[in-house]
């Protein structure tokens, strides 16, 4: 028997002959009558959904929801081809299964199918596994200027120099350090990163630059700083321009010389760290106002790298949107669900001003809330709001939408339908119907 080949089946005894039948082709079957009977197992890890919609499960669509939604497998329904006239069927196939079967089964095909949600099921699986071990250090994106930013990451990384990242909040200035940090010769040592707008201002020295027992009152032992714990590696200075006016002279004499003094200390010590800084604020301003060292931003921007914000980017929404999403269920333990064609419409028409961070968010309050299989837009907070003025009323605005979502999806793809229509979470039907709708050309 195939220890991942295990078959959750959830319907009346009507379903025994099938599941004799499958039992016969080494599948494990976990069988239970009501969907609310379902207690997660440990040692069980089923792989495939079997469901037999009756009247009586039916009228409990609520909890057959609830169960897709918790666990991370693929679902294939049974049901009567009467049944498929009803709306709320139609709807539960639609964000729920994977395929429905009319009945009577037919035993090959049946088998055919549930192999496929088995395979389908382990392979994602892997692949949110892979996209955990790669968390946070992945650039995503295809747009010209990630493109780019990519290119000058790797040449930045191989020189020695200072490096400003400047950006709008949330469009990954630690991410893009990072990056720096693990393509320069200083990969193996220490990445120390320190949100300088977050450290009180009678803090700063010590968390910097350490100290010694007994500097201050409360310094009960010797503490070395993070300048100190960077050594042979990289420090990141996050929201440096929010650092406080009288820390300033203390950080440009480290750059100068590479020595730092620990607090209640008289010897200097030399350090060997490469100094990376981030900031959303306007420096050249802030200087013009005292409020920042004209002398220390030349030493820190010796090198600029400007990040851009994701309302430049809309074409690398659809992508960061499934990268994230798979990262956002891994890390919560969330069955992976999919963004409906609306969500993705009203994804591409949002400004983003709290750019990745937002999305990220957002993605991940949508997995928490649909209840389905399918993330709508009110399950991320997103709405008709979000939209543009309706200058032109709401079909305007819809079919504005769709054309915008359609040519990012097939620029995203290469312009292959198939891919495109997966991402857009629609049939290849209905996507070939609003490809000649707008008159936009796809290739297989």
């Amino acid at each position: 028997m195939h220890a991942n080949k295990t078959l959750l089946a959830v319907g009346s005894d009507a379903l025994l002959p099938v599941l004799h039948a499958l039992r016969q082709q080494h599948w494990h079957i976990i069988h239970i009558h009501d969907p609310q009977q379902w207690k997660p197992q440990r040692s069980v890890t089923c792989s495939a959904g079997l469901l037999l919609l009756d009247g009586k499960l039916l009228r409990k669509s609520a909890a057959l929801q609830q169960l897709a939604s918790q666990l991370d497998l693929e679902w294939l329904l049974l049901t009567e081809r009467a049944q498929l006239e009803q709306a709320a069927v139609r709807a539960f196939i639609n964000d729920s299964c994977y395929d429905y079967h009319c009945l009577p089964t037919e035993d090959e095909r049946l088998a055919v199918t549930l192999g496929r949600l088995h395979g389908k099921t382990l392979l994602r699986r892997r692949s949110q596994h892979e996209q955990v071990e790669q968390e946070a250090q992945q650039l995503v994106g295809e747009h010209p200027s990630i493109r780019r930013l990519r290119q000058e990451i790797r040449r930045l990384a191989r020189v020695n120099v200072t490096v400003m990242i400047t950006g709008e909040s949330g469009t990954g200035k630690e991410l893009v350090a990072q990056l720096i940090h693990q393509h320069s010769e200083r990969a193996d040592g220490p990445f120390q990163a320190v949100n300088c707008g977050g450290l009180p201002v009678n803090l700063v020295q010590s968390e910097l630059f350490g100290h010694e027992r007994g500097a201050f009152t409360g310094a009960s032992s010797c503490r070395i700083g993070r300048i100190e714990a960077a050594q042979n590696g990289t420090l990141f200075l996050d929201e440096i321009g929010d650092m406080a006016i009288e820390a300033q002279v203390n950080l440009l004499r480290f750059l100068q010389e590479g020595t730092i003094d620990r607090l209640g200390d008289n010897r200097s010590r030399n350090i060997d760290t490469r100094v990376l800084s981030a900031t959303h604020v306007d420096l050249p301003a802030a200087i013009a106002k005292g409020r920042f060292r004209e002398d220390l931003y030349y030493r820190l921007c010796v090198c600029q790298l400007q990040l851009p914000a994701l309302r430049e980017r809309r074409s690398d929404i659809p992508l960061l949107a499934q990268y994230l999403l798979q990262q956002s269920a891994s890390r919560h333990g969330i069955p992976l669900k999919r963004l409906s064609y609306e969500a993705l419409a009203v994804m591409l028409q949002h400004d983003w001003p709290g750019n990745i961070r937002e999305m990220s968010n957002r993605i991940s309050q949508g997995l928490a809330m649909a209840s389905g299989r399918v993330i709508r837009p009110q399950d991320m907070g997103l709405g008709s709001s979000m939209l543009p003025p309706l200058h032109n009323g709401l079909e305007a605005v819809r079919e504005r939408a769709e054309r915008e979502a359609l040519t990012m999806a097939l620029q995203l793809h290469n312009h292959n339908s198939s891919q495109a229509a997966r991402t857009l979470g629609i049939s290849r039907a209905t996507l070939y119907r609003l490809l000649k709708k707008y008159e936009i050309s796809a290739v297989e």
